[in-house]
C-alpha cells in the first residue's frame, strides 16, 4: 500500500467523493445566472452529499484497510499512550477556547455593524 500514488482505501475514496460533491456545489452555485436556481441545485447536491459524512467517519470501523481504528473511544479506555494523550487534550481545549473567543468577537462585530446600520437608517429618516 505504501509508495503508490493511489490506494482504493475506504476513507480515501469516500473523501474523494465528498471532494467531488464540494466541487459540484461550487460549480452549481456559480454557473446559473439566476441566483436562486443555482442555490437550489447546490442545496440539493449538499443534501445528497451529507450522506457521505457518516460513511467517512465510520469507514475505519467498518472496513479494516489503510487507516487504524480510533485511538480514543467513548466505550473503552484510550489506546493512545498518556504522553501523547495529555498534549492532545490540552491542544483540543486550547483550540476550543480560541474558537469560542473568536466566535464571541465575531458576534460583537456583527452587533456593532447592525447598530451602525440602525443609526444610519435613523439619520437618513430624520434628514
Amino acid at each position: 500500500m505504501w509508495g503508490t500514488w493511489w490506494v482504493w482505501d475506504a476513507r480515501l475514496t469516500s473523501v474523494l467523493v465528498l471532494f467531488f460533491f464540494y466541487i459540484g456545489y461550487i460549480v452549481f452555485s456559480k454557473s446559473f445566472t439566476d441566483f436562486i436556481k443555482g442555490e437550489k441545485f447546490s442545496s440539493i447536491l449538499s443534501i445528497i452529499g451529507i450522506v457521505n459524512l457518516p460513511i467517512i467517519k465510520f469507514s475505519v470501523d467498518y472496513w479494516n484497510t489503510l487507516h487504524q481504528p480510533a485511538s480514543i473511544s467513548k466505550l473503552s479506555a484510550p489506546s493512545i499512550h498518556i504522553d501523547m494523550l495529555v498534549p492532545l487534550i490540552v491542544m483540543f481545549l486550547s483550540f476550543l477556547f480560541l474558537f469560542l473567543y473568536i466566535l464571541i468577537l465575531r458576534f460583537q462585530a456583527e452587533l456593532n455593524i447592525r447598530k451602525i446600520n440602525i443609526n444610519n437608517i435613523k439619520f437618513y429618516k430624520e434628514s
